[in-house]
């Protein structure tokens, strides 16, 4: 999608810079920046605002803010004007509701990297985007695990082999630097290792950097599969059909085993390899009350 950077003036005074770009999510900054103004003047109404946008429906931003409603491209600009951002504010929330009604994880990737480029840059920014770069990339959480049981006294080489398939040694410099900058391993006179024992995403993963993750995980083990011996991997799967109470009881046994798993972890101080154990549980057909025949 080609993003078109305009430059106009509006009716409502203008919207911070700063303010905007601490936001990733265009209907949240609506909705504050919509509180904020009826605090100041609470004549203020979405009403009112809709009419300065030139929007003919009274309950189309509420309804925007809700999520019940998206913006056009025409729309963007008409709220754009009645908010008065400068060109780099518009840019930046035209990426924004493009970033957040992204169809496809390509797409929302794409925005995303936008944004970071067009916003300011803060500490909280900073961490953000490093946590998106250490979910966006297999080796990261492969090589956080490598360095707590092996000392490769700085060999990038070495380490770069250890990783499985290979990566750079460029990869792996870059790889401890990002975790260092985490916080997610430290370096001692023996080397390094974790600050956490373990990393678990939780049971709701939403967010745009660990979709990312699940997605080269499911990549790295479809590579790997080919090339390595039965006998040192394990691989199982089941097709089934179930209703939503056998659907919701599958999800808490999944939970309940992955916690399990982490304990398991947690308790074997003596690692020699790194394994990935991943969770796929993902319907393949509509529901038989959704399919039209």
């Amino acid at each position: 999608m080609l993003i078109y950077s305009i430059y106009f003036r509006g009716m409502f005074s203008g919207v911070s810079m700063t303010e905007i770009f601490s936001y990733y999510n265009f209907r949240d900054f609506l909705r504050d920046y919509y509180k904020n103004k009826k605090t100041e003047n609470p004549a203020i109404s979405y009403a009112y605002l809709a009419q300065k946008a030139g929007f003919k429906s009274k309950s189309f931003i509420p309804h925007v803010i809700e999520g019940k409603k998206n913006l056009s491209q025409e729309s963007i600009y008409k709220l754009g004007t009645a908010l008065k951002l400068d060109k780099k504010s518009f840019a930046y929330f035209e990426a924004m509701v493009s970033f957040n009604q992204a169809k496809t994880l390509e797409q929302r990737n794409y925005f995303f990297t936008r944004l970071c480029s067009l916003g300011k840059t803060n500490s909280a920014k900073i961490v953000q985007k490093k946590q998106y770069e250490f979910y966006s990339e297999w080796y990261h959480n492969t090589i956080r695990e490598i360095v707590s049981f092996v000392d490769f006294k700085d060999d990038y080489n070495y380490l770069a082999k250890m990783v499985k398939p290979a990566i750079t040694p460029k990869q792996a410099r870059n790889s401890v630097k990002l975790l260092l900058s985490l916080g997610m391993i430290e370096k001692n006179q023996d080397g390094y290792k974790q600050v956490d024992r373990s990393i678990t995403t939780g049971d709701e993963v939403a967010s745009l950097a660990v979709q990312n993750f699940h997605v080269k995980n499911l990549l790295l083990a479809a590579d790997i599969i080919s090339v390595c011996p039965p006998e040192e991997r394990d691989l199982s799967a089941l097709v089934v059909g179930l209703s939503e109470k056998g659907f919701q009881s599958i999800r808490e046994e999944i939970r309940n085993f992955r916690k399990k798993l982490v304990d398991i972890v947690d308790k074997d101080t003596a690692a020699e390899r790194v394994y990935h154990i991943n969770f796929q549980f993902l319907p393949t057909s509509e529901r038989k009350s959704d399919a039209s025949v």
